[in-house]
């Protein structure tokens, strides 16, 4: 691989169970021209998802043992990560599967707010699988949700034994979680047409999103009229994501700033967040944000308050 070429990395996470492992063999097949690179995360000594997966070589799994990536990050898992870099020139795309009880957000943060991480890697989205079949047996219900919320494209799993009214009624009830993605069955986790280089859309179709509520996450949409300072803005909003960062599980948005003759896309996770440009500017100009988490803990008036005021 060209070192002047970022490696694009793609997490892949869900619950306990959800078909991550078959998943990711699906996508290995699917992708036969693709050097793949893989962050394996397992509990225990016996790295037993390692050996169920085909199509990369064990030199190329990077295992952290005895604990979620979200539970022992560090500059082990920063480290792990420009070693593999170092070690596989080579590597066309890597994959990092969590563990089903994990967190997504610490392991997708490195991505956005090391600058070492970024000037290697080229962050390409996250996919969570939820399980149709066990989804309201979870113990973890928070953690599932979370899952969902951050991810930048859901695979729906285990429908096989559903109606269509079934699977609609699923998919109904998990958009409410995450309105903004891009929702896929899969079959024996396979996905028909899935396009691993094109997680996160570079236009962000906004819906009439009407501000939604759950007992355990809720969405919230912001608007700006007019151009915003850019610089006043970046401030604003690294400011309020780093202060809620236990309540905001993601952020995504179009902005339009003075002086730029472009939009540019904003994506957050977990307190971080980057903006790249988007398309050219609109006769009539909106930002939008939408905002995902658990917002019934703490006070979004200040927080709207102080999108109103400060980014002028």
């Amino acid at each position: 691989m060209n070192s002047d070429i970022k490696i694009p990395v793609t997490i892949i996470t869900g619950f306990l169970g959800a078909g991550k492992t078959t998943f990711i063999n699906h996508l290995l097949k699917s992708n036969p021209q693709t050097r793949f690179a893989l962050v394996e995360n397992e509990f225990g000594d016996v790295a037993i998802d390692t050996k169920l997966i085909k199509g990369v070589e064990a030199s190329q799994m990077f295992e952290l043992k005895n604990g979620c990536i979200c539970c022992t990050i560090s500059d082990e898992y920063e480290q792990a990560l420009v070693e593999l870099a170092e070690k596989f020139s080579d590597v066309d795309h890597l994959l990092i599967e969590t563990t089903g009880i994990a967190d997504p957000a610490p392991v997708i943060r490195p991505f956005f707010s090391d600058e070492n991480l970024k000037n290697i890697y080229q962050f390409n989205g996250t996919i969570c699988l939820a399980d149709a079949k066990y989804f309201h047996r979870y113990p973890e219900k928070q953690i599932a949700v979370k899952q969902l919320a951050v991810a930048d494209a859901v695979v729906i799993t285990k429908t096989e034994d559903f109606s269509q009214t079934q699977n609609e009624q699923f998919l109904n009830e998990i958009k409410q979680f995450n309105p903004l993605v891009g929702f896929f069955v899969s079959d024996f986790g396979r996905v028909r047409d899935f396009d691993l280089n094109n997680i996160r859309q570079k236009t962000l179709r906004f819906i009439t999103l009407n501000n939604e509520n759950h007992e355990s996450l809720q969405v919230k949409t912001l608007r700006f009229n007019g151009l915003l300072n850019k610089l006043n803005f970046i401030d604003w909003l690294s400011y309020n994501l780093d202060l809620y960062k236990n309540h905001i599980y993601r952020v995504k948005g179009i902005i339009c700033f003075e002086d730029e003759p472009y939009q540019y896309i904003l994506q957050g996770v977990g307190g971080s967040f980057e903006l790249k440009e988007g398309d050219k500017l609109a006769d009539s100009v909106v930002s939008e944000i939408v905002i995902i988490g658990n917002l019934k803990t703490f006070e979004l008036d200040s927080f709207i308050q102080a999108s109103q005021s400060k980014p002028e």
